[in-house]
């Protein structure tokens, strides 16, 4: 029991931590050019916002704002608003790295439900006490990832992961670049350093 207690607390800390940033100091930069400094955090694709400590926190979103950025001790973490497609409203995306070719990153949590599985603190699925009719739900985090030059309107997805063809689509989207696409056939590049992939582009193949 004791175990089930500290899993709980440490999903609770995760998710909190990923999905709800504490009161940091930030820029809010607006989409007119303007920006302002103060306190921030980020809740359901939203930005509650305030100048300062003690006053009351506003709400915005994409329709004014373009990004945040917020500043801590060793580190800064800019989010910005990005439209995936024609059809969805932007989302705060996390920009990972910065350049002709931009790299975003979003943070998805899933929840999977595992039946039959004989736990007094798993929740029913047919509101009967029969153990066997039991399932137990947990959470799943993903990251998913995004490359978009300049010009480009919407973002492209990168699949990223062991079962993705995320190299495919990675040498589909640098294909201009003959000397990194080697690289990635080459297997010098795995899946989770598409950020060093992005970086090479920029710095090497764009400085050609």
């Amino acid at each position: 029991m004791k175990q089930i207690y500290q899993i709980t607390i440490i999903l609770l800390l995760i998710t909190f931590q990923s999905y709800s940033q504490t009161q940091e100091t930030a820029i809010l930069y607006f989409k007119d050019g303007d920006s302002i400094e103060g306190f921030a955090s980020i809740k359901n694709n939203k930005i509650k916002f305030k100048i300062s400590a003690d006053d009351k926190a506003d709400n915005w979103n994409y329709e004014n704002i373009k990004k945040v950025k917020f500043i801590g001790f060793d580190i800064v973490q800019t989010y910005e608003y990005i439209k995936l497609n024609s059809f969805d409203d932007p989302k705060l995306l996390e920009l990972i790295v910065e350049g002709d070719v931009n790299l975003y990153k979003e943070e998805k949590v899933q929840f999977l439900t595992h039946p039959n599985i004989t736990n007094k603190t798993a929740v029913s699925t047919h509101g009967t006490n029969n153990l066997n009719s039991y399932a137990y739900q947990t959470e799943q985090y993903r990251e998913l990832f995004y490359v978009k030059r300049k010009k480009d309107q919407y973002p492209t997805y990168i699949n990223s992961g062991i079962l993705s063809n995320w190299k495919k689509s990675t040498i589909n989207f640098f294909a201009d670049c003959d000397f990194l696409v080697k690289k990635i056939k080459d297997n010098k590049y795995g899946f989770n350093q598409i950020n060093e992939i992005v970086e090479f582009y920029n710095e090497i193949c764009l400085g050609e």
